[in-house]
């Protein structure tokens, strides 16, 4: 029973952050794409921009800051966390 423990938790904790990889890297590639079709206006700067600009720049920087964290995402989280109790129950118990 404990080598198929080991073994499912070896292949979880591979698993993730392979994922997690792919999931950047398929964020990344879908970024380049939208920002070539949306053409940048040239804009003056000012000493006091508008709220408007404000506004529209930080949701920018946020878009490209932040990935939003999907359903299957949460759930390897879970997993990785579920197969941890695990282990640490076999070893300590």
């Amino acid at each position: 029973m404990r080598k198929v423990l080991y073994t499912a938790a070896a292949l979880m904790l591979c698993a993730a952050p392979v994922h997690a990889q792919q999931a950047v890297a398929s964020h990344s590639d879908a970024a380049p794409a939208t920002q070539l079709a949306q053409p940048q206006a040239v804009r003056t700067p000012s000493l006091y921009p508008s709220t408007d600009e404000v506004r529209s720049q930080v949701a920018a920087a946020e878009s490209k800051r932040v990935a939003p964290m999907g359903s299957k995402d949460w759930w390897y989280l879970v997993a990785a966390v579920a197969v941890g109790v695990i282990i640490a129950v076999v070893l300590l118990g």
